[in-house]
Protein backbone atom coordinates (compact mmCIF):
# COMPACT_ATOMS: atom_id res chain seq x y z
CA UNK A 1 0.00 0.00 0.00
CA UNK A 2 1.43 3.51 -0.80
CA UNK A 3 0.17 4.38 2.71
CA UNK A 4 3.18 1.54 3.89
CA UNK A 5 5.96 4.39 2.81
CA UNK A 6 4.61 7.54 3.92
CA UNK A 7 4.04 6.18 7.46
CA UNK A 8 6.01 8.03 9.89
CA UNK A 9 4.23 11.16 8.99
CA UNK A 10 4.53 13.18 12.11
CA UNK A 11 7.62 13.80 12.95
CA UNK A 12 8.29 14.80 16.92
CA UNK A 13 8.36 18.43 16.94
CA UNK A 14 7.10 18.96 20.57
CA UNK A 15 9.77 19.44 23.52
CA UNK A 16 10.47 16.02 25.05
CA UNK A 17 8.35 15.32 28.49
CA UNK A 18 8.64 12.82 31.15
CA UNK A 19 6.78 9.42 30.14
CA UNK A 20 5.78 7.37 32.77
CA UNK A 21 5.97 3.76 32.33
CA UNK A 22 2.50 1.84 31.38
CA UNK A 23 1.71 -1.52 32.32
CA UNK A 24 -0.89 -3.38 31.37
CA UNK A 25 -2.46 -6.02 33.71
CA UNK A 26 -3.07 -9.08 30.99
CA UNK A 27 -4.34 -12.31 32.61
CA UNK A 28 -1.32 -15.15 32.73
CA UNK A 29 -1.24 -18.13 30.58
CA UNK A 30 -4.51 -20.12 31.14
CA UNK A 31 -2.35 -23.30 29.46
CA UNK A 32 0.68 -23.66 31.28
CA UNK A 33 2.44 -26.57 30.23
CA UNK A 34 -0.17 -28.49 29.33
CA UNK A 35 0.39 -28.70 25.87
CA UNK A 36 3.61 -29.92 26.46
CA UNK A 37 2.36 -32.58 28.46
CA UNK A 38 -0.61 -33.78 26.61
CA UNK A 39 -0.21 -37.15 24.85
CA UNK A 40 -2.85 -38.51 22.27
CA UNK A 41 -2.22 -42.22 21.42
CA UNK A 42 -2.54 -43.03 17.76
CA UNK A 43 -3.32 -45.86 15.98
CA UNK A 44 -1.79 -47.62 12.97
CA UNK A 45 -4.19 -49.67 11.98
CA UNK A 46 -6.20 -46.66 11.17
CA UNK A 47 -3.75 -45.12 8.50
CA UNK A 48 -4.41 -48.25 6.31
CA UNK A 49 -7.68 -47.86 7.23
CA UNK A 50 -8.06 -44.28 5.57
CA UNK A 51 -6.15 -44.98 2.86
CA UNK A 52 -8.29 -47.89 1.45
CA UNK A 53 -10.94 -45.12 2.17
CA UNK A 54 -9.51 -42.40 0.06
CA UNK A 55 -9.30 -44.68 -2.71
CA UNK A 56 -12.91 -45.52 -2.66
CA UNK A 57 -14.10 -41.49 -2.44
CA UNK A 58 -11.64 -41.30 -5.97
CA UNK A 59 -13.61 -43.99 -7.36
CA UNK A 60 -16.70 -42.34 -6.26
CA UNK A 61 -15.67 -39.08 -9.05
CA UNK A 62 -15.48 -42.06 -11.83
CA UNK A 63 -18.12 -43.15 -10.79
CA UNK A 64 -20.60 -39.55 -10.77
CA UNK A 65 -19.06 -39.02 -14.20
CA UNK A 66 -21.80 -40.57 -15.95
CA UNK A 67 -24.50 -39.55 -13.41
CA UNK A 68 -26.27 -36.16 -13.12
CA UNK A 69 -24.31 -33.42 -12.07
CA UNK A 70 -26.00 -32.49 -9.05
CA UNK A 71 -24.56 -36.07 -7.94
CA UNK A 72 -21.09 -34.77 -8.18
CA UNK A 73 -21.88 -31.18 -6.89
CA UNK A 74 -23.40 -32.80 -3.69
CA UNK A 75 -20.70 -35.29 -3.77
CA UNK A 76 -17.94 -32.45 -3.72
CA UNK A 77 -19.82 -30.46 -1.04
CA UNK A 78 -19.66 -33.12 1.43
CA UNK A 79 -16.01 -33.82 0.68
CA UNK A 80 -15.24 -30.00 1.46
CA UNK A 81 -17.50 -29.69 4.09
CA UNK A 82 -16.39 -32.56 5.76
CA UNK A 83 -12.80 -31.29 5.83
CA UNK A 84 -11.58 -33.34 3.11
CA UNK A 85 -11.14 -31.59 -0.05
CA UNK A 86 -7.46 -31.30 0.51
CA UNK A 87 -7.09 -35.46 -0.01
CA UNK A 88 -8.84 -34.69 -3.64
CA UNK A 89 -7.99 -31.25 -5.03
CA UNK A 90 -7.02 -32.33 -8.76
CA UNK A 91 -10.33 -34.69 -8.78
CA UNK A 92 -12.45 -31.65 -7.61
CA UNK A 93 -10.63 -29.38 -9.81
CA UNK A 94 -11.55 -31.45 -13.05
CA UNK A 95 -15.07 -31.83 -11.63
CA UNK A 96 -15.33 -28.14 -11.33
CA UNK A 97 -14.43 -27.19 -14.53
CA UNK A 98 -16.81 -29.76 -16.00
CA UNK A 99 -19.37 -28.11 -14.09
CA UNK A 100 -18.26 -24.89 -15.32
CA UNK A 101 -18.25 -25.56 -18.53
CA UNK A 102 -21.95 -27.21 -18.59
CA UNK A 103 -23.19 -24.15 -18.13
CA UNK A 104 -26.49 -25.66 -16.56
CA UNK A 105 -28.91 -23.15 -15.25
CA UNK A 106 -31.15 -24.72 -12.59
CA UNK A 107 -34.30 -23.70 -11.43
CA UNK A 108 -33.95 -25.84 -7.86
CA UNK A 109 -32.97 -23.46 -5.44
CA UNK A 110 -31.14 -25.46 -3.48
CA UNK A 111 -28.70 -26.73 -6.80
CA UNK A 112 -28.45 -23.59 -8.47
CA UNK A 113 -27.01 -21.77 -4.80
CA UNK A 114 -24.65 -24.91 -4.60
CA UNK A 115 -23.61 -24.20 -8.07
CA UNK A 116 -23.20 -20.80 -7.45
CA UNK A 117 -21.53 -20.90 -4.32
CA UNK A 118 -19.06 -24.27 -5.41
CA UNK A 119 -17.44 -22.29 -8.18
CA UNK A 120 -17.89 -18.86 -6.76
CA UNK A 121 -15.17 -19.70 -3.93
CA UNK A 122 -13.18 -21.54 -6.48
CA UNK A 123 -12.67 -18.69 -8.20
CA UNK A 124 -14.94 -19.00 -11.26
CA UNK A 125 -16.74 -15.37 -12.02
CA UNK A 126 -20.42 -16.65 -12.12
CA UNK A 127 -22.94 -13.78 -12.52
CA UNK A 128 -25.51 -13.57 -9.46
CA UNK A 129 -28.08 -12.39 -12.36
CA UNK A 130 -29.54 -15.73 -12.31
CA UNK A 131 -31.08 -15.40 -8.88
CA UNK A 132 -33.28 -13.28 -10.57
CA UNK A 133 -35.25 -16.11 -11.88
CA UNK A 134 -36.48 -16.61 -8.19
CA UNK A 135 -38.02 -13.22 -7.68
CA UNK A 136 -41.76 -12.35 -8.66
CA UNK A 137 -42.73 -9.05 -10.85
CA UNK A 138 -42.14 -6.98 -8.34
CA UNK A 139 -38.68 -7.85 -8.02
CA UNK A 140 -38.79 -9.50 -4.61
CA UNK A 141 -38.23 -13.11 -3.99
CA UNK A 142 -41.03 -15.67 -4.16
CA UNK A 143 -42.91 -16.18 -1.09
CA UNK A 144 -43.14 -19.71 -2.76
CA UNK A 145 -39.92 -20.35 -1.60
CA UNK A 146 -39.78 -19.59 2.12
CA UNK A 147 -41.19 -23.21 3.14
CA UNK A 148 -37.99 -24.62 1.15
CA UNK A 149 -35.88 -24.90 4.37
CA UNK A 150 -33.22 -26.24 2.52
CA UNK A 151 -33.09 -24.70 -0.57
CA UNK A 152 -32.85 -21.13 1.78
CA UNK A 153 -30.10 -22.23 3.16
CA UNK A 154 -27.76 -23.38 -0.19
CA UNK A 155 -28.60 -19.39 -0.56
CA UNK A 156 -28.29 -18.14 2.23
CA UNK A 157 -24.45 -19.42 2.36
CA UNK A 158 -23.97 -18.98 -1.29
CA UNK A 159 -25.09 -15.26 -0.78
CA UNK A 160 -21.88 -14.61 1.57
CA UNK A 161 -19.91 -14.78 -1.81
CA UNK A 162 -20.90 -11.83 -3.17
CA UNK A 163 -18.91 -8.50 -4.83
CA UNK A 164 -19.69 -5.24 -4.55
CA UNK A 165 -22.49 -4.22 -7.13
CA UNK A 166 -24.63 -7.25 -6.18
CA UNK A 167 -27.35 -6.37 -4.11
CA UNK A 168 -29.56 -9.45 -5.18
CA UNK A 169 -27.11 -11.27 -3.00
CA UNK A 170 -27.54 -8.70 0.09
CA UNK A 171 -31.57 -8.89 -0.33
CA UNK A 172 -30.89 -12.86 -0.87
CA UNK A 173 -29.12 -12.87 2.59
CA UNK A 174 -31.86 -10.77 4.16
CA UNK A 175 -34.75 -12.71 2.83
CA UNK A 176 -33.33 -16.29 3.83
CA UNK A 177 -32.20 -15.20 7.26
CA UNK A 178 -35.59 -14.08 8.47
CA UNK A 179 -37.16 -17.66 7.16
CA UNK A 180 -34.27 -19.70 8.22
CA UNK A 181 -34.63 -18.25 11.93
CA UNK A 182 -38.41 -19.31 12.28
CA UNK A 183 -38.13 -22.49 10.73
CA UNK A 184 -34.68 -23.85 13.12
CA UNK A 185 -37.59 -26.10 15.38
CA UNK A 186 -39.60 -27.15 12.23
CA UNK A 187 -37.46 -29.53 10.43
CA UNK A 188 -35.37 -32.51 10.66
CA UNK A 189 -32.25 -32.50 13.53
CA UNK A 190 -29.75 -32.70 10.96
CA UNK A 191 -31.16 -29.36 8.87
CA UNK A 192 -32.11 -27.67 12.12
CA UNK A 193 -28.46 -27.90 13.17
CA UNK A 194 -27.10 -26.81 9.71
CA UNK A 195 -29.50 -24.09 9.95
CA UNK A 196 -28.51 -22.74 13.68
CA UNK A 197 -24.63 -23.43 12.53
CA UNK A 198 -24.97 -20.93 9.52
CA UNK A 199 -26.74 -18.35 11.05
CA UNK A 200 -24.38 -18.04 13.92
CA UNK A 201 -21.49 -17.70 11.29
CA UNK A 202 -21.95 -18.47 7.21
CA UNK A 203 -19.47 -21.16 6.33
CA UNK A 204 -17.54 -18.38 3.80
CA UNK A 205 -16.98 -16.88 7.35
CA UNK A 206 -16.17 -19.96 9.94
CA UNK A 207 -12.97 -21.49 10.93
CA UNK A 208 -12.09 -24.69 8.89
CA UNK A 209 -11.51 -26.76 11.99
CA UNK A 210 -14.37 -25.83 13.97
CA UNK A 211 -17.30 -26.03 11.32
CA UNK A 212 -15.21 -29.10 9.89
CA UNK A 213 -15.56 -30.75 13.41
CA UNK A 214 -19.47 -29.15 13.59
CA UNK A 215 -20.28 -30.68 10.09
CA UNK A 216 -19.38 -34.28 10.99
CA UNK A 217 -21.77 -34.48 13.47
CA UNK A 218 -24.48 -33.14 11.27
CA UNK A 219 -23.45 -35.23 8.64
CA UNK A 220 -23.90 -38.25 11.11
CA UNK A 221 -27.44 -37.34 11.80
CA UNK A 222 -28.35 -37.41 7.67
CA UNK A 223 -30.31 -40.59 6.41
CA UNK A 224 -28.56 -39.67 2.99
CA UNK A 225 -25.47 -39.20 4.42
CA UNK A 226 -22.36 -41.40 2.42
CA UNK A 227 -20.71 -44.03 5.29
CA UNK A 228 -17.49 -43.66 3.17
CA UNK A 229 -16.73 -40.11 3.70
CA UNK A 230 -18.01 -40.46 7.47
CA UNK A 231 -16.24 -42.63 8.18
CA UNK A 232 -13.05 -40.83 6.37
CA UNK A 233 -14.09 -37.43 7.73
CA UNK A 234 -13.68 -39.26 11.51
CA UNK A 235 -10.01 -40.81 10.94
CA UNK A 236 -8.87 -37.86 9.11
CA UNK A 237 -9.61 -35.49 11.74
CA UNK A 238 -8.02 -37.19 14.50
CA UNK A 239 -4.80 -38.02 12.76
CA UNK A 240 -4.59 -34.32 11.77
CA UNK A 241 -5.45 -33.22 15.05
CA UNK A 242 -2.61 -35.34 16.39
CA UNK A 243 -0.30 -33.85 14.40
CA UNK A 244 -1.31 -30.62 15.18
CA UNK A 245 -0.79 -31.30 19.41
CA UNK A 246 2.59 -32.42 18.58
CA UNK A 247 3.04 -29.13 17.03
CA UNK A 248 2.21 -27.62 19.46
CA UNK A 249 4.02 -29.80 21.96
CA UNK A 250 7.14 -28.68 20.08
CA UNK A 251 6.32 -24.93 19.84
CA UNK A 252 5.44 -25.15 23.52
CA UNK A 253 8.40 -26.59 24.70
CA UNK A 254 10.48 -24.41 22.43
CA UNK A 255 8.64 -21.34 24.03
CA UNK A 256 9.21 -22.53 27.62
CA UNK A 257 13.13 -23.00 26.86
CA UNK A 258 13.25 -19.47 25.68
CA UNK A 259 12.41 -18.51 29.10
CA UNK A 260 11.16 -15.17 27.70
CA UNK A 261 7.87 -15.27 29.66
CA UNK A 262 9.52 -15.10 32.89
CA UNK A 263 12.20 -12.77 31.45
CA UNK A 264 9.53 -10.26 30.35
CA UNK A 265 6.84 -10.98 32.52
CA UNK A 266 5.34 -7.77 31.56
CA UNK A 267 3.91 -8.84 28.79
CA UNK A 268 1.60 -11.62 27.06
CA UNK A 269 2.25 -15.26 27.14
CA UNK A 270 0.49 -16.22 24.51
CA UNK A 271 1.70 -19.52 22.68
CA UNK A 272 -0.83 -21.50 22.72
CA UNK A 273 -3.39 -19.05 21.22
CA UNK A 274 -0.22 -17.60 18.67
CA UNK A 275 -0.48 -21.41 17.52
CA UNK A 276 -4.17 -21.41 17.33
CA UNK A 277 -3.79 -18.33 14.59
CA UNK A 278 -1.40 -20.12 12.80
CA UNK A 279 -3.60 -23.07 12.41
CA UNK A 280 -6.89 -21.14 11.59
CA UNK A 281 -4.03 -20.00 9.01
CA UNK A 282 -3.95 -23.30 7.63
CA UNK A 283 -4.29 -26.67 9.07
CA UNK A 284 -3.57 -29.22 6.03
CA UNK A 285 -0.44 -31.76 7.17
CA UNK A 286 1.87 -30.21 4.50
CA UNK A 287 1.54 -27.08 5.95
CA UNK A 288 3.05 -28.60 9.39
CA UNK A 289 6.95 -26.54 9.15
CA UNK A 290 4.49 -23.09 8.34
CA UNK A 291 2.42 -23.67 11.38
CA UNK A 292 5.31 -23.84 13.28
CA UNK A 293 7.55 -20.90 11.72
CA UNK A 294 4.31 -18.85 12.22
CA UNK A 295 3.17 -19.74 15.99
CA UNK A 296 7.40 -18.63 17.28
CA UNK A 297 7.47 -15.41 14.92
CA UNK A 298 3.52 -14.91 16.33
CA UNK A 299 4.46 -15.33 19.74
CA UNK A 300 7.71 -12.91 19.49
CA UNK A 301 5.13 -10.29 17.56
CA UNK A 302 3.03 -9.84 21.16
CA UNK A 303 6.10 -9.50 23.00
CA UNK A 304 7.36 -6.51 20.43
CA UNK A 305 3.58 -5.55 20.69
CA UNK A 306 3.08 -5.35 24.40
CA UNK A 307 6.57 -3.50 24.33
CA UNK A 308 6.23 -0.37 22.52
CA UNK A 309 2.48 -0.21 23.80
CA UNK A 310 2.19 -1.34 27.26
CA UNK A 311 5.89 -0.96 28.89
CA UNK A 312 8.69 0.66 26.70
CA UNK A 313 9.20 4.64 27.54
CA UNK A 314 9.59 6.46 24.73
CA UNK A 315 13.50 6.78 25.75
CA UNK A 316 13.90 3.56 25.00
CA UNK A 317 11.78 2.19 22.39
CA UNK A 318 13.60 5.20 20.28
CA UNK A 319 17.29 3.19 19.95
CA UNK A 320 15.11 0.11 20.06
CA UNK A 321 13.27 1.15 16.88
CA UNK A 322 16.26 2.15 15.20
CA UNK A 323 17.94 -1.22 16.37
CA UNK A 324 14.90 -3.30 14.40
CA UNK A 325 14.87 -0.79 11.47
CA UNK A 326 18.79 -1.43 10.79
CA UNK A 327 18.65 -4.83 12.09
CA UNK A 328 22.03 -4.34 13.83
CA UNK A 329 22.63 -5.28 17.18
CA UNK A 330 26.22 -2.84 16.89
CA UNK A 331 24.03 -0.85 19.64
CA UNK A 332 22.58 -3.12 21.93
CA UNK A 333 23.65 -0.95 24.77
CA UNK A 334 22.01 1.32 24.23
CA UNK A 335 18.39 -0.58 25.22
CA UNK A 336 17.62 -1.58 28.74
CA UNK A 337 18.70 -5.64 29.34
CA UNK A 338 14.73 -6.33 29.06
CA UNK A 339 15.09 -5.02 25.59
CA UNK A 340 18.04 -6.97 24.71
CA UNK A 341 16.74 -9.88 26.27
CA UNK A 342 14.28 -9.95 23.76
CA UNK A 343 15.65 -8.46 20.67
CA UNK A 344 18.36 -10.94 21.04
CA UNK A 345 15.89 -13.62 21.12
CA UNK A 346 14.06 -12.13 17.90
CA UNK A 347 17.34 -12.07 15.70
CA UNK A 348 18.35 -15.27 16.63
CA UNK A 349 15.13 -16.75 15.95
CA UNK A 350 15.50 -15.16 12.20
CA UNK A 351 18.75 -16.37 11.60
CA UNK A 352 17.70 -19.94 13.01
CA UNK A 353 14.64 -19.96 10.16
CA UNK A 354 17.39 -18.51 7.44
CA UNK A 355 19.89 -21.58 7.88
CA UNK A 356 16.57 -24.27 8.07
CA UNK A 357 15.22 -22.46 4.61
CA UNK A 358 19.04 -22.18 3.29
CA UNK A 359 19.47 -25.72 2.49
CA UNK A 360 16.40 -25.61 0.01
CA UNK A 361 17.46 -22.40 -1.52
CA UNK A 362 14.95 -20.25 0.20
CA UNK A 363 16.59 -18.23 2.77
CA UNK A 364 15.66 -15.36 0.61
CA UNK A 365 12.07 -15.40 2.27
CA UNK A 366 13.66 -14.33 5.68
CA UNK A 367 14.72 -10.93 4.08
CA UNK A 368 11.01 -10.33 2.94
CA UNK A 369 9.87 -11.22 6.60
CA UNK A 370 12.38 -9.15 8.53
CA UNK A 371 11.15 -6.44 5.90
CA UNK A 372 7.69 -6.83 6.62
CA UNK A 373 8.59 -6.93 10.45
CA UNK A 374 10.39 -3.76 10.29
CA UNK A 375 7.16 -2.21 8.52
CA UNK A 376 5.45 -3.41 11.30
CA UNK A 377 7.77 -2.09 14.29
CA UNK A 378 7.49 1.81 12.05
CA UNK A 379 3.63 1.43 12.97
CA UNK A 380 4.01 0.93 16.21
CA UNK A 381 6.19 4.20 16.83
CA UNK A 382 4.25 5.98 14.80
CA UNK A 383 1.56 5.19 17.22
CA UNK A 384 4.17 6.02 19.94
CA UNK A 385 4.31 9.56 18.52
CA UNK A 386 0.51 10.40 18.59
CA UNK A 387 0.22 9.04 22.06
CA UNK A 388 3.20 11.57 22.85
CA UNK A 389 1.67 14.16 21.21
CA UNK A 390 -1.95 13.72 22.14
CA UNK A 391 -2.37 13.62 18.42
CA UNK A 392 -5.59 12.30 17.05
CA UNK A 393 -5.50 10.91 13.39
CA UNK A 394 -8.60 11.40 11.36
CA UNK A 395 -9.82 7.74 10.33
CA UNK A 396 -8.45 6.85 7.07
CA UNK A 397 -5.33 8.19 8.53
CA UNK A 398 -5.66 5.96 11.70
CA UNK A 399 -6.47 2.94 9.42
CA UNK A 400 -3.25 3.44 7.03
CA UNK A 401 -1.29 2.62 10.55
CA UNK A 402 -2.89 0.67 12.85
CA UNK A 403 -4.79 -1.87 9.89
CA UNK A 404 -0.33 -2.75 9.88
CA UNK A 405 0.41 -2.68 13.36
CA UNK A 406 -2.69 -4.80 14.08
CA UNK A 407 -0.02 -7.80 12.73
CA UNK A 408 -2.06 -8.68 9.97
CA UNK A 409 0.45 -7.87 7.36
CA UNK A 410 3.50 -9.39 8.64
CA UNK A 411 1.64 -12.67 9.45
CA UNK A 412 0.18 -13.08 5.86
CA UNK A 413 3.90 -12.10 4.64
CA UNK A 414 4.39 -15.12 7.50
CA UNK A 415 1.85 -17.62 6.31
CA UNK A 416 4.45 -17.41 2.91
CA UNK A 417 7.62 -18.45 4.66
CA UNK A 418 6.97 -21.91 5.83
CA UNK A 419 5.47 -23.47 2.11
CA UNK A 420 6.34 -25.12 0.21
CA UNK A 421 7.78 -24.70 -3.72
CA UNK A 422 4.38 -22.53 -4.29
CA UNK A 423 5.13 -19.20 -2.72
CA UNK A 424 8.34 -18.45 -5.30
CA UNK A 425 9.64 -15.34 -4.87
CA UNK A 426 7.60 -13.83 -7.10
CA UNK A 427 4.46 -14.58 -4.66
CA UNK A 428 6.84 -12.85 -1.97
CA UNK A 429 7.17 -9.75 -3.67
CA UNK A 430 3.08 -9.65 -3.97
CA UNK A 431 2.73 -10.31 -0.45
CA UNK A 432 4.90 -7.90 0.68
CA UNK A 433 3.49 -4.70 -1.06
CA UNK A 434 -0.07 -5.69 1.11
CA UNK A 435 -2.42 -5.90 -2.15
CA UNK A 436 -5.89 -5.31 -1.52
CA UNK A 437 -7.25 -8.92 -0.35
CA UNK A 438 -4.34 -8.87 2.07
CA UNK A 439 -5.45 -5.28 2.95
CA UNK A 440 -8.73 -5.92 3.11
CA UNK A 441 -7.84 -8.95 5.70
CA UNK A 442 -6.22 -6.64 7.77
CA UNK A 443 -8.57 -3.62 7.93
CA UNK A 444 -11.00 -6.67 9.34
CA UNK A 445 -8.62 -7.32 11.92
CA UNK A 446 -8.29 -3.97 13.13
CA UNK A 447 -12.26 -3.54 13.20
CA UNK A 448 -12.80 -6.45 15.16
CA UNK A 449 -10.00 -5.86 17.52
CA UNK A 450 -11.05 -2.37 17.98
CA UNK A 451 -14.66 -3.32 18.66
CA UNK A 452 -13.56 -5.77 21.69
CA UNK A 453 -10.48 -4.15 23.11
CA UNK A 454 -11.80 0.09 22.92
CA UNK A 455 -12.91 0.04 26.51
CA UNK A 456 -9.79 -1.46 27.53
CA UNK A 457 -7.83 0.78 26.04
CA UNK A 458 -9.54 3.98 27.10
CA UNK A 459 -9.23 2.85 30.70
CA UNK A 460 -4.99 2.45 29.94
CA UNK A 461 -4.92 5.81 28.22
CA UNK A 462 -4.18 4.21 25.23
CA UNK A 463 -4.25 5.92 21.53
CA UNK A 464 -7.48 6.40 20.12
CA UNK A 465 -8.62 3.79 18.35
CA UNK A 466 -10.82 4.04 15.17
CA UNK A 467 -14.31 3.65 16.83
CA UNK A 468 -13.02 6.67 18.52
CA UNK A 469 -11.68 8.75 15.01
CA UNK A 470 -14.79 7.87 13.43
CA UNK A 471 -16.85 8.67 15.96
CA UNK A 472 -15.30 12.16 16.06
CA UNK A 473 -14.88 13.16 12.62
CA UNK A 474 -18.78 11.72 12.19
CA UNK A 475 -20.22 13.43 14.89
CA UNK A 476 -21.62 9.54 16.24
CA UNK A 477 -21.92 7.88 19.27
CA UNK A 478 -19.03 5.16 19.86
CA UNK A 479 -21.76 2.65 19.80
CA UNK A 480 -22.98 4.07 16.69
CA UNK A 481 -19.64 3.36 15.37
CA UNK A 482 -19.91 0.18 16.49
CA UNK A 483 -22.92 -1.01 14.60
CA UNK A 484 -21.55 0.54 11.37
CA UNK A 485 -18.56 -0.85 11.46
CA UNK A 486 -19.94 -4.34 12.12
CA UNK A 487 -22.80 -4.17 9.46
CA UNK A 488 -21.19 -1.96 7.02
CA UNK A 489 -17.60 -1.44 6.63
CA UNK A 490 -16.68 -5.24 7.70
CA UNK A 491 -19.20 -6.50 5.20
CA UNK A 492 -17.39 -3.98 2.53
CA UNK A 493 -13.86 -5.42 3.23
CA UNK A 494 -15.14 -8.68 3.07
CA UNK A 495 -16.51 -7.94 -0.33
CA UNK A 496 -13.08 -6.69 -1.48
CA UNK A 497 -11.71 -9.74 -0.82
CA UNK A 498 -14.58 -11.79 -2.50
CA UNK A 499 -13.92 -9.35 -5.40
CA UNK A 500 -10.23 -9.96 -5.71
CA UNK A 501 -10.95 -14.31 -5.45
CA UNK A 502 -12.83 -13.10 -9.01
CA UNK A 503 -9.57 -11.44 -10.29
CA UNK A 504 -6.94 -13.47 -9.40
CA UNK A 505 -6.17 -15.11 -12.72
CA UNK A 506 -5.07 -11.29 -13.83
CA UNK A 507 -2.70 -11.47 -10.52
CA UNK A 508 -1.25 -14.74 -11.75
CA UNK A 509 -0.96 -16.33 -7.90
CA UNK A 510 -2.32 -19.27 -7.32
CA UNK A 511 -5.29 -19.73 -5.50
CA UNK A 512 -3.51 -21.77 -2.82
CA UNK A 513 -2.19 -18.58 -1.81
CA UNK A 514 -5.22 -16.53 -0.91
CA UNK A 515 -6.77 -19.05 1.13
CA UNK A 516 -4.44 -17.90 4.12
CA UNK A 517 -5.68 -14.80 3.45
CA UNK A 518 -9.64 -15.61 4.44
CA UNK A 519 -8.47 -18.53 6.68
CA UNK A 520 -6.89 -15.58 8.69
CA UNK A 521 -9.47 -13.46 8.72
CA UNK A 522 -12.25 -16.21 9.61
CA UNK A 523 -9.93 -16.34 12.58
CA UNK A 524 -10.44 -13.18 13.64
CA UNK A 525 -13.77 -12.99 13.45
CA UNK A 526 -13.82 -16.32 15.29
CA UNK A 527 -11.75 -15.15 17.75
CA UNK A 528 -13.31 -11.94 18.74
CA UNK A 529 -16.91 -12.83 17.78
CA UNK A 530 -17.59 -12.17 21.46
CA UNK A 531 -14.90 -10.90 23.27
CA UNK A 532 -11.16 -10.06 22.62
CA UNK A 533 -10.14 -13.62 22.43
CA UNK A 534 -6.71 -13.06 22.18
CA UNK A 535 -6.11 -11.06 25.59
CA UNK A 536 -8.61 -12.91 27.40
CA UNK A 537 -8.63 -16.32 25.93
CA UNK A 538 -10.41 -18.00 29.15
CA UNK A 539 -13.31 -16.06 28.11
CA UNK A 540 -14.34 -17.84 24.95
CA UNK A 541 -11.46 -18.99 22.67
CA UNK A 542 -10.46 -21.57 25.66
CA UNK A 543 -13.39 -23.67 24.11
CA UNK A 544 -12.30 -23.45 20.77
CA UNK A 545 -8.75 -24.80 21.63
CA UNK A 546 -10.55 -28.08 23.60
CA UNK A 547 -12.55 -28.47 20.12
CA UNK A 548 -10.15 -28.12 17.84
CA UNK A 549 -6.76 -29.40 19.86
CA UNK A 550 -7.92 -31.97 22.82
CA UNK A 551 -10.93 -33.38 22.22
CA UNK A 552 -11.06 -36.09 19.22
CA UNK A 553 -14.08 -36.96 17.17
CA UNK A 554 -15.84 -40.02 18.75
CA UNK A 555 -15.60 -42.98 16.45
CA UNK A 556 -17.91 -46.15 17.56
CA UNK A 557 -16.94 -49.49 17.28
Amino acid sequence: MAAMASILQHPLNAKDEVVVRKTAHFTPSYWGDFFINFISKSDPCTDKRENELKEEVKKMFFTHSDEPLQELMSLIDAIQRLGLGYHFEEQIDVALKRIYDASVDYDNLYFFSLLFRLLRQAGYNISSDCFNKFKNEDGKFKESLSGDARGLLSMYEAAYLGIHGESILDEAIAFARGHLKSMVGQVSAPLARDIELALDMPTRRSLVRIRTKQYISVYEMDDQRNDVLLELAKLDYNRVQRLHQRELREVSAWWKETGLAQKLSFARDRVVECYVWALGTYHEPKYSRGRIISAKVSTLTALLDDTYDSYGTFEELQPFNDMIQRWDLGTLHEVPEYMQVFIVALFDTFKEFEEELKREGNAYRVDYLRESMKTLCKAYYQELLWIRHRYIPNFQEHLQVSAISCTYPILHCLSFVGMDHIATKEAFDWVIKVPQILWSSSVICRFMDDINTNKREQENDYMPTSIQCYAIEHSLSEEEVRLKIREVLVEDEWKKMNEELLLRPDQGIPLALYMPAFNLTCMMVEGYKHSDGFNNPEVDLKDKVYLMLVDPVVIQG
